[in-house]
């Protein structure tokens, strides 16, 4: 989980802190983002898909996108992978060569992003800058008994200077073996991104006893986010972890091998249980199965009141909002097990009062952390004032952020919405009448016919 996250110089943030934690240790479940269009909410999530991504930068496209594992269930390819597939063929490998889409515009100084973080009940900071390619990277974490730094690294005068933990190695042979990979990729990659291939091509028992366990903590929370970005990030599909494991990740249709089964019948028993819940129209959700040799076919239904009858549909004919909330079941059910999940933009499509209802209904039971970027303003009735946060720009487009729980107006009897819609907080657009008439003009104006537009 993120207690908190410091950026410099990246995208749209000068030098921003979205502080997350919870009193002097831990940090809070559910947080809530808002702020005008263009404040930065999808910039945010865009510095923890950073953090993902960075990781993965020399792995090889299979190990990133596997297609078949005996250990945990996935179907073949997911909805967007092969685009995600092709992107990273063409930047995913090296971080030298994406980092500037993350660097503030027309920015000559170099970009930093600092991720405060909490796992297993220890807590540590790993910090990474870069321009052109990464020239500072640092992790301060649990060594056994205490916390220390057990690796810093940077690049001064051409040189990349180490500094590791008399902890970090059980033997030189380890250390030196790794000192050599950092001299050849450090840089176009980061540490994190090494180590990350190490553990997945060494044997389990080497790793174990050539460093320090706890080394590896922060890996393993990193590669457990589920991720959703809605811009431009792998064509706004989601770094999702497959947590949880027990229900389908394309949950309208699919085919699947026999031996998974369970697997859908317990999925159709969640959709039918929490769909039914919060729809008073839908009677019932089930899959139709088609038997094949090896494999099952299937299909979403709803049973549904249409007219004084009920009636069967497929879910594809369902409305926009009601199939987008399937496609977010599966990532918020994961904050249910422990692990962290980031949504951006999670009101699209969805009524204000139908998402306040899930999610004021599910806070409860978040055992992980669950963020989440939204215009959805009856939360602020429904959350605590220390979940939700503000983005703030002023008038020369510096930004702060805040809790609601720091502005000491708000009182007991206080309506947190309505002094959010009335911008006692800030975070909501400030804008004038838009005036059409030069607009108008301009349409006046005579031009060759192009029928709609050239």
């Amino acid at each position: 989980m993120f207690t908190y996250i410091r950026l410099k110089n990246f995208m749209s943030f000068r030098d921003v802190t979205f502080d997350f934690r919870n009193g002097r240790k831990g940090s809070k479940k559910f947080i809530a983002i808002y702020g005008e269009n263009g404040s930065g909410k999808s910039n945010f999530v865009h510095s923890i898909e950073f953090l993902r991504r960075s990781i993965d930068s020399l792995m090889t496209p299979k190990e990133v996108f596997p297609t078949d594992t005996t250990d945990s269930f996935q179907q073949t390819f997911s909805r967007g992978t092969h685009a995600r597939l092709v992107r990273y063929l063409i930047e995913f490998s090296s971080v030298a060569i994406w980092t500037g889409g993350y660097r503030m515009a027309e920015c000559e100084e170099e970009t930093s992003a600092e991720y405060g973080f909490c796992f297993n009940g220890h807590e540590g900071c790993y910090e990474i800058r870069f321009n052109k390619k990464v020239i500072y990277e640092k992790l301060y974490y649990f060594t056994g008994k205490q916390s220390g730094t057990l690796f810093e690294l940077s690049c001064q005068d051409g040189r990349i200077q180490k500094n590791f933990s008399n902890k970090l190695f059980t033997n030189q042979k380890v250390k030196s073996e790794i000192s050599d990979e950092i001299d050849k990729y450090w840089g176009k990659h980061t540490f994190l991104s090494i180590l990350n291939k190490e553990r997945s091509e060494k044997n389990e028992q080497y790793i174990k006893d050539s460093y320090l366990p706890f080394l590896f903590d922060i890996l393993t929370m990193i590669q457990e986010m589920t991720i959703h970005c809605n811009k431009a990030s792998f064509s706004g599909s989601e770094f999702d972890a497959g947590i949880p494991s027990n229900i389908l990740k394309e949950l309208g249709e699919g085919e699947i091998e026999k031996k998974y089964e369970p697997l859908l019948n317990c999925s159709e028993r969640i959709l039918n249980d929490f769909l039914t819940q919060i729809y008073s129209d839908i009677k019932e959700i089930y899959y139709e199965k088609t038997y094949r040799e090896a494999s099952v076919s299937y299909t979403l239904y709803v049973k549904k009141m249409i007219g004084g009858k009920i009636r069967k549909i497929n879910f594809r004919q369902e409305s926009a909002g009601t199939q987008q909330i399937l496609e977010i079941i599966h990532s918020l059910l994961g904050a249910f097990c422990g692990v962290t999940v980031v949504y951006d933009e999670i009101d699209n499509g969805i009524h204000d009062l139908l998402l306040k209802t899930i999610l004021e209904s599910m806070t409860d039971y978040i055992t992980g952390q669950l963020i989440v970027t939204t215009h959805n303003t009856y939360m602020l009735e429904a959350i605590e004032p220390k979940s939700a946060y503000i983005i703030n720009v002023d008038y020369q487009g510096n930004k702060s952020v805040r809790s609601l729980d720091q502005f000491t107006r708000i009182q007991g009897s206080n309506n947190p919405r309505s002094m959010y819609l009335k911008g006692l907080f800030g975070g909501i657009p400030v804008i004038d009448t838009v005036d059409y008439d030069s607009i108008l003009q301009e349409l006046s104006v005579n031009v060759p016919d192009t029928k709609g537009g050239v």
